[in-house]
């Protein structure tokens, strides 16, 4: 008999484990989607697709390598999943190139290849966003790059293993098809997802914090991206690029340039203010001045006015890592939780090789353990969370 698992979320962390899962024999896995059949919500719907390889915890490097590697291999409807363009850091103030350089070092370390850059090279590899006039360097993270996480996710669907096939009854007939996840629309609560079908994997993006514990570890925060005009004809491809010091982050999409910030209080989101989509109603303040700051870090003819805003929800946790692994409490029931784009392929790959009881093949997971937060109080870890925000890349 085939062991039956649930996987209730179906966005790019729900679509990356089940496809992973379906690897591996004497395993039926159905996919709890509540949103529409035609588009994906929730967080992976809004995902602007930036993916840095370099984390402060060296589990977080390994993890966006392995997502990155498995981004590439992807495409969907003639589209790839993953360009790999680079990731540009960029300094103004002649103080902020320290801590490039520092982080560079870091990448060394983890055997990026990231190269240290004068100020004309960096303005050279994007000249539609970083300002001739203030740039005093940069780094380069030749490893980077963009995902699209709509592809990237209708790949990992579609995908069926090679030599394998099983037997599903539709509409009273049974029928051959090649293996691949079911995937469902989901109506009630992952715990009752769980009881019917024995074991089950919560991958709920920002509505994770509706789980229980030990999902009480979560702060789902409102976070700013705005789109520009479309292009009148489309630009060189170039890398995406980050200036650090002003927590700001922009990217050409293609047809539009695209840019977020994290320069403004934090929002914290209520856990009855979280819709299906993850996506909360545009404030005036703190976002409209926090875009303005970020808009002016562009070159003069590059600065646009919103075509689009979208005010986006993510999950944190209080040391910025990911909720990846076995509930305690709860036998059978496993969490990947406050992961982005950046880090699902490589974290679910992990966590099905734990669920079928092999070597996970990244070191440190551990650190990543749902249960790590046990006995602290909500508000608690709420706080150091909400401290942490807009330093993506660093721990506590």
């Amino acid at each position: 008999m085939s062991r039956r698992i649930v996987v209730v979320g179906g966005g790019v962390v729900g679509a990356s484990l089940a496809a992973s899962l379906i690897e591996r024999a004497g395993l039926a896995v159905t996919v709890l989607e509540r949103g529409p059949r035609d588009r994906l919500v929730g967080s992976t719907g809004h995902a602007p697709g930036f993916v840095g390889l370099l984390g402060e915890a060296p589990v977080a490097t390994a993890l966006a390598r392995a997502s990155a590697a498995c981004y590439e291999r992807l495409e969907h409807g003639g589209r790839a999943g993953f360009d790999r363009v680079g990731g540009l850091e960029v300094a103004y103030p002649p103080a902020a190139m320290s801590d490039l350089e520092r982080r560079a070092a870091l990448a060394d370390g983890a055997d990026l290849g990231a190269r240290v850059l004068d100020p004309a090279q960096a303005v050279a590899l994007a000249p539609g966003l970083v300002d001739p006039e203030r740039c005093v360097g940069g780094v380069l993270y030749p490893q980077d790059g963009t995902a699209r996480a709509g592809v990237i996710t209708a790949a990992l669907k579609d995908r069926r293993p090679r030599r394998r096939r099983v037997s599903l009854r539709r509409a009273g007939h049974r029928h051959r098809h090649p293996r691949r996840p079911r995937h469902r629309r989901l109506h009630g609560r992952a715990d009752a997802a769980r009881r019917r079908r024995g074991l089950g994997l919560r991958s709920l993006g920002a509505g994770g914090r509706r789980a229980g514990r030990p999902a009480d570890a979560l702060t789902p925060v409102a976070h700013p991206y705005v789109y520009g005009p479309p292009h009148d004809t489309p630009p060189p491809r170039s890398p995406f690029v980050r200036w650090p010091e002003h927590h700001v982050y922009a990217r050409d999409h293609g047809d539009r340039l695209g840019l977020g910030t994290y320069d403004h209080t934090p929002l914290p989101v209520a856990v009855d203010q979280l819709g299906t989509d993850a996506e909360q109603p545009w404030p005036a303040e703190p976002f409209d001045a926090a875009v303005r700051r970020a808009l002016d870090l562009l070159p003069a003819r590059r600065r646009f006015t919103a075509q689009r805003r979208l005010n986006g929800v993510f999950s944190m946790t209080a040391d910025n890592l990911p909720l990846l692994g076995a509930v305690d409490e709860v036998s059978g029931l496993w969490m990947a939780e406050a992961l982005w784009v950046t880090h699902a392929a490589g974290a679910a790959r992990s966590l099905a090789r734990l669920m079928t009881g092999a070597t996970p093949g990244i070191d440190g997971l551990d650190a990543l353990r749902p249960g790590r937060f046990d006995g602290r109080r909500p508000d608690e870890l709420m706080d150091r969370a909400l401290r942490l925000y807009g330093y993506i890349y660093a721990t506590a």
